[in-house]
């Protein structure tokens, strides 16, 4: 399952995101964190190749024992782990974050997929990483749960008000287009954006079941009103919702 995630997440990427490593296969070559460019001057070196997929067995052992911890210090320990064995060669970030909500999820912790994490990470990258390389070098676990469990209630508050968000503008939107006797499609079309805020207009047919140019219609309509606009220099043509992809805090 961790080697179809990452090659789904590595499937189509630019290049300095991955795009040049193996999707879905474990790391060949050994890899190392930290340094410039050469093994010898690394912060850490993860579990060679040919031990990677025994460290993974194990780690994989440990997350599905019958006698488990409190969930949150399971995934704190998990994600430590992972990102010790570093078994791709690129994306092991991405995959590992991942790892996070789907044991959370599996462990009937989360009902959903809504903790997004690596917002907060990203904004305490550098203690993020000594942490976990103090936990390498000195055994410091108790530091590094501590962090962990401090991203994880701030990653839920930021979810939290992400919703809040996306609630409040559907229901703005829905409150605007009602008012003012749109088609129903349309009301559909912007539900659909807080699914997916970046589609084709053939995406938006076929999920709702419409004909094309009765979708492009009611999208044109979306764009003059400033609810949607056209990705320029995408074939075929892109519909993005702006207002929505605002809410979710991604750009």
């Amino acid at each position: 399952m961790i080697r179809d995630a990452h090659r789904l997440l590595l499937t189509g990427v630019a290049r300095h995101r991955g795009a040049s490593v193996e999707a879905g296969e474990l790391k060949r070559d050994q890899n190392w964190i930290g340094g410039v460019g050469r093994i010898d001057s690394a912060r850490f070196i993860p579990a060679p190749p040919g031990e990677t997929p025994e460290a993974l067995d194990r780690l994989f052992a440990f997350v599905n024992r019958e006698e488990r911890a409190a969930p949150l210090i399971d995934a704190a320990l998990a994600h430590y782990q992972f990102e010790a064995i570093h078994p791709f060669a690129d994306g092991n970030g991405r995959v590992g974050r991942m790892l996070i909500t789907l044991m959370l999820i599996d462990n009937g912790t989360l009902p959903q997929p809504l903790l997004y994490m690596s917002p907060y990470l990203e904004r305490h990258k550098d203690r993020y990483i000594d942490l976990m390389y103090a936990v390498s070098r000195d055994g410091a676990w108790e530091e590094w749960v501590v962090f962990f469990l401090e991203a994880v209630a701030a990653s839920a508050e930021e979810t939290i008000a992400v919703v809040e968000r996306l609630q409040d503008l559907q229901r703005a939107y829905r409150d605007r287009f009602q008012t003012a006797r749109r088609s129903a499609l349309m009301l559909r079309i912007i539900d659909l954006a807080f699914e997916r805020p970046v589609r084709s207009i053939s995406n938006i047919a076929e999920a709702l079941g419409v004909t094309y140019a009765g979708a492009a219609g009611n999208v044109r309509e979306l764009v003059a009103q400033g609810v949607a606009g056209e990705v320029a220099g995408t074939y075929p043509k892109l519909i993005r919702f702006p207002g929505v992809v605002a809410a979710l805090g991604v750009g």
